[in-house]
């Protein structure tokens, strides 16, 4: 069989290149800083890989490694679900909840259904690939279906794309106006979402219409390519953002123009500044933060404000959210006992239990992300000066 090799082909292999690359990079990072870039870093590499089997099919070179025959609807099923994640993790400032891993259902029907398919000895796999490969619009069709007729997963998979992508740009409208400012790195954030949400569109559309009267071949074509040309400008966008790139956690130690600008102040800031007086005045005094478990809704009900617009403050006028800001009071307070003697003698386990931290792992870590240091190595350099 002859291979395929020209400009498209070769665009498709760098992008895919840069698209591994820049996902182990936010993925990496993501852990180390940023919890909610780790699902866009998930998604970035299975937007890679979908990118990679569209080369692999353009180029006729799928026949050599038949592992990835049908997993293309994989990767973009897993892309669907981990871009919105992402924008809900960001907005909401939120971690991973058991309850995400309904969002595998859409998956788990393509699994279930091509099973066989997917599981076929190489030798067959490759049967197969030499009857599509030259018939793009005949892969594109799905005709291996078990219990469901042609065309179902393309139009399946067209759906799932279209409410996903509904879902993001709902989630993200809904936290833009929420916010009654947005720091700059919110503001990069909002612009390259907003760009990641275009190119999705332009993706998605081609296939939508595919659906009622553009041919699957041509859809095929033009989503793929458009595919390519959005993960480059993706790519390159983020070299232009290393905050982006390296998982920045936008909402750390950030304060707005209008908090500190008094005179540009509208009436509801100046309400929300009145709120964060109030919380340093009630949180300080009461040592609230020294509470096992202390949440939002404690604190909305012992100053007697709801909670959106406690978290609307400390976001406004501190740059964090509301678990930072209490772990930030807590550590603070854990090294002036340290640093006093208090409670050098202390286990961490006790210093952990002491401060409000349910466990030593989540002090631990607090601990490094507030002083830059873990709580052994303060303690160690404290001792050390004593002994002097």
């Amino acid at each position: 069989m002859e291979i395929q090799f020209d400009f498209i082909t070769f665009v498709q292999l760098v992008v895919v290149a840069l698209g591994v690359i820049s996902a182990s990079v936010i993925f990496y990072f993501g852990i180390k800083k940023n919890p909610a870039n780790i699902p866009l870093g998930i998604a970035q590499l299975n937007a890679s890989l979908a990118v990679w089997v569209s080369f692999s099919l353009t180029s006729q070179l799928l026949i050599y490694w038949p592992v990835f025959y049908r997993t293309g609807q994989i990767f973009v099923l897993i892309f669907c679900v981990m871009a919105f994640l992402h924008i809900d993790f960001y907005t909401k400032g939120r971690k991973w909840k058991w309850l995400d891993l309904l969002h595998a259902i859409p998956l788990l029907i393509y699994l279930v259904d091509y099973w066989d398919v997917l599981t076929l000895p190489t030798a067959e796999k490759k049967e197969l690939i030499l009857l599509e490969i030259s018939d793009l619009a005949r892969f594109a069709q799905f005709n291996q279906s078990k219990f469901f007729g042609p065309n179902f997963h393309h139009e399946f998979r067209t759906f799932i794309f279209g409410m996903y992508w509904i879902a993001q740009v709902y989630v993200l409208v809904k936290w833009v106006r929420h916010q009654s400012t947005l720091n700059k790195h919110q503001k990069i954030w909002k612009n390259w979402i907003i760009v990641f949400l275009g190119c999705q569109f332009f993706i998605w559309f081609p296939h939508m219409i595919s659906i009622f009267w553009l041919d699957q071949f041509t859809s095929y074509q033009l989503a793929n390519t458009v595919s390519a040309i959005w993960l480059l400008i993706l790519i390159f966008s983020l070299f232009f953002y290393p905050s982006l790139l390296y998982g920045k956690s936008f909402n750390r130690n950030l304060k707005t123009s209008k908090a500190l600008d008094k005179t540009q102040m509208t009436e509801e800031d100046k309400k929300l500044e009145e709120i964060i007086f109030m919380i340093d005045r009630e949180v300080q005094r009461n040592q609230l933060f020294l509470k096992l478990g202390y949440s939002i809704h404690d604190l909305s009900r012992d100053i007697n404000v709801p909670a959106y617009q406690i978290s609307k403050s400390l976001n406004a006028f501190k740059g964090y959210g509301f678990i930072d800001f209490i772990n930030q009071n807590r550590i603070q307070y854990c090294a002036s006992k340290l640093k006093s003697g208090d409670w050098l003698n202390y286990t961490l386990e006790a210093v952990a239990f002491e401060c409000g931290f349910s466990n030593r792992n989540s002090f631990t870590k607090s601990f490094k992300k507030v002083m830059g240091v873990s709580p052994s190595e303060y303690r160690s350099t404290l001792e050390k000066s004593i002994r002097k």
